[in-house]
């Protein structure tokens, strides 16, 4: 019993032998190492280049040199190492730190550049013109009788002044003036101009709004001095009718007195 399980395990020992040896003897060959090592990390050393000439007389006369060296011999006067001062990785590590600098610079412009735009365009697009400090503080509420007309064309003014205004034709005069303002106002709050212009703009507007508030003003005076004329008219008019009334009749009883006594 022992025999066969000896030999059922024996193929398993022969495979893990075989898998733990090696398949290839490693040949260690110093030109190529040092060959490797001065490649990668280590000093181009002319002394390493193996296999040596073993000069006599200063002619060489190893016959390995002249396999390996002879039809390259300024190879070991020059330094091939990529990492090198001069070596090709170190220049292609170089032209990226110099385009990655020349990159930067670009962005940078290119940031400079956007940000000013974005400024410039925040400052004269009409998108922002709400936000102007000067026109939040003083202009908006200067200007805000053209954005309700009719709201406040007759405020603390009575129905009649209201008709009689539409009748004379000065309240379609006054409309006509305040949408011709406010078509103005709106064109300089939207459009893009710079805002020097867009305050000079908002200026002039309100000097002609004050200028026909003032006329719109002295317009509802004289129309409550006229309503209060014809009102004092029609008063004077009535007191009038019943003086004539009056006076008539005591006529009529003197007449009548006169032809009773005649009787």
């Amino acid at each position: 019993m022992m025999n066969t399980k000896f030999w059922l395990l024996f193929p398993a020992f022969g495979l893990l032998f075989m898998a733990g040896s090696q398949a290839q003897t490693p040949i260690q060959d110093r030109a190529v190492v040092a060959q490797q090592e001065r490649m990668v990390f280590k000093q181009w050393d002319e002394d390493r280049f193996l296999p040596g000439p073993n000069r006599f007389l200063g002619i060489p006369t190893n016959s390995n040199w002249y396999l390996t060296w002879a039809l390259h011999p300024n190879y070991p006067k020059l330094d091939r190492r990529p990492l090198s001062a001069r070596g090709e990785q170190t220049q292609r590590m170089g032209l990226a730190v110099a385009t990655k600098i020349s990159s930067d610079y670009y962005n940078q412009q290119t940031d400079t550049i956007r940000n000013l735009a974005t400024r410039e365009m925040a400052r004269i697009s009409g998108a922002f013109s709400s936000a102007d400090p000067l026109y939040v503080l003083y202009y908006k509420k200067e200007l805000s009788p053209l954005e309700n007309i009719e709201a406040q064309a007759f405020q603390h003014h009575s129905a009649q002044v209201k008709a009689y205004l539409e009748e004379n034709g000065a309240y379609a005069w006054y409309l006509e003036n305040m949408k011709s303002l406010a078509e103005r106002y709106g064109f300089a709050k939207t459009q893009d101009m710079e805002r020097g212009q867009r305050i000079l703009m908002y200026h002039r507007i309100l000097l002609d709004l004050r200028k026909l508030q003032s006329d719109w003003d002295r317009k509802l005076a004289l129309s409550q001095k006229m309503l209060a004329f014809r009102q004092s008219i029609q008063v004077s008019q009535k007191r009038n009718l019943l003086e004539q009334t009056d006076q008539s009749e005591d006529i009529l009883a003197d007449i009548l007195k006169k032809r009773i006594l005649l009787r």
